[in-house]
């Protein structure tokens, strides 16, 4: 499988591509994890790109009440297990000339939390998102009839299985191009399979070769069979799924029989919101050419959090989930060695109960070199990337990371592991050459953690080189424009193939 990096040369398509994007998060409004950053931000870099946008969402209590979004067309129905389950569309206007299309079914969606409430899901979570991937279809058919429909994550996976599986659906979408992205194999859609009849189709795609999986549903799986193309969200995790069965999580095989129509497209960063040029929620704005308002980022968060002003040390930061995914296992066995290296860290983070105990001890234990902040807290998730010195990501396994993206446009060096979208953008800094962005590890060990971290202390000691490693870092670009030119490039191949096919 390529690794390519898509988007290196831009389309212009001749036709403006109408593009419906389906999806369960949107950023700010209905924000769980960093599917709702790409879907916050991909609509607006596709329009600017040249394509007719339309976002497809779930009419959740978050949305409406900030957009309060108008009806738009008749009433509107889908067949839940064959019974019909009435809605009604709502529209309103996303920055950028995106169109929002909300699913309104106040039984499903009028309640408080996304996906759950205090640390539970919904227990009819495979309803609510069947019936959303079939409205959200029969939606776009009758108010869009987009050239492209692009589905994402197992939330949104209904939609491609019902448009190509369904008799009545698939003759509306049979000259739209049906693709799907995963953002993150461990969460597939997998429930009971005496939930299969809620789809409504074929008991035939009950099998080894459509949504069965180990004698249960996978919705995840039903739509990378059945999309015309599969993404996920960097080219090493395209790579790492099919060949490592702790990352396919089952489905690797799957996605290898895709062959070339399964790619890894590189998500991009949202700038217009992560930018110390003009990012309200820090103390003092700063930019390459004018990089002096970092120091002063740097003493406010020390400050702010009760850190001693150890200004000759470096200042590593994380905000993070508590999950052993993100590598907080791998931190906590290496937390001692750690705190042995000339540096402070400070951690805003949530998640895993044992976790948060582990480290509230080694808080205890290291008060001057260490902080944990125990919540979610935006504006200090911006302070920390404008005021730290370097940011550490130690994750087990990483489809693309937004995070350590951020990190390099506020000029903070990320400390990562080499695994998915951290090895596609961070180069380890080679003093000799001074090329290089940050500090890599390979094995999911605490030496090797530690060994990097040893590595970032030692350059930081040199000022001078320092500066030039800050220089790298402010060079890297991983706009949304790219990803969008490469999504354009993607759809435009599978619409070739398809043709020929």
């Amino acid at each position: 499988m390529s690794s390519k990096i898509w988007g290196a040369t831009a389309i212009s398509p001749q036709i403006k591509q109408k593009i419906a994007i389906v999806a369960a998060e949107i950023s700010p409004w209905a924000k769980v994890g960093g599917l709702a950053d790409v879907i916050g931000a991909l609509p607006g870099a596709l329009a600017g790109a040249g394509a007719d946008v339309s976002v497809f969402l779930p009419a959740y209590k978050s949305i409406v009440s900030k957009l309060a979004p108008a009806p738009v067309g008749s009433p509107m129905s889908a067949l839940i297990g064959g019974k019909p389950r009435a809605f009604r569309v709502l529209r309103a206007q996303a920055p950028g000339g995106v169109v929002l299309y909300l699913i309104d079914h106040p039984g499903y969606f009028g309640r408080d939390g996304v996906y759950g409430e205090k640390g539970a899901d919904y227990p009819d979570n495979i309803e609510r998102f069947i019936f959303f991937g079939r409205a959200a279809a029969a939606a776009a058919a009758e108010l869009v009839s987009p050239d492209v429909v692009h589905a994402h994550d197992w939330h949104a996976a209904a939609a491609p299985i019902v448009m190509r599986a369904d008799r009545a659906l698939s003759e509306r979408f049979a000259r739209a191009l049906v693709v799907f992205t995963i953002h993150n194999l461990a969460f597939q859609g997998l429930f009971d399979a005496k939930n299969f009849p809620l789809l409504g189709i074929d008991g035939s795609y009950f099998t080894i070769d459509g949504l069965e999986f180990y004698g249960r549903v996978n919705l995840m799986k039903g739509a990378v069979v059945l999309a015309d193309g599969v993404s996920t969200v960097s080219p090493t995790y395209a790579r790492e799924v099919t060949e490592d069965p702790e990352l396919g999580f089952g489905l690797e095989g799957v996605l290898r029989h895709k062959g070339e129509r399964f790619i890894g497209i590189l998500n991009g960063a949202d700038y217009t919101e992560w930018d110390p040029a003009h990012d309200p929620m820090i103390p003092a704005q700063f930019t390459p050419a004018r990089p002096g308002g970092k120091r002063v980022c740097t003493r406010d968060l020390r400050q702010s959090v009760e850190l001693p002003p150890w200004d000759d040390r470096p200042l590593v930061g994380m905000v993070t989930r508590l999950t052993s995914q993100k590598g907080l296992d791998l931190l906590r066995d290496a937390i001692e060695a750690v705190m042995k290296l000339d540096l402070q860290l400070v951690m805003l983070a949530s998640g895993d109960p044992k976790l948060e105990q582990a480290y509230r001890a080694a808080e205890a234990r290291h008060r001057e070199r260490l902080r944990v902040i125990i919540e979610f807290d935006n504006s200090l998730a911006h302070r920390i990337q404008a005021g730290s010195d370097a940011f550490l990501m130690p994750s087990r396994f990483e489809p693309c990371g937004l995070t350590q993206m951020y990190a390099l446009k506020y000029g903070t060096a990320p400390v990562v592991r080499a695994t998915g979208g951290l090895r596609d953008t961070v180069v380890e800094f080679d003093p000799a050459s001074v090329s290089g962005n940050g500090f890599v590890f390979e094995k999911y060990e605490p030496d090797a953690l530690v060994g990097a971290l040893a590595r970032m202390v030692k350059v930081f000691a040199d000022p001078p080189l320092w500066r030039k490693l800050m220089a790298n870092c402010f060079r890297a670009d991983f706009s949304w424009s790219r990803a969008a030119a490469a999504y354009l490039e993607w759809f435009e191949k599978l619409r070739r193939a398809r043709a020929g096919a």
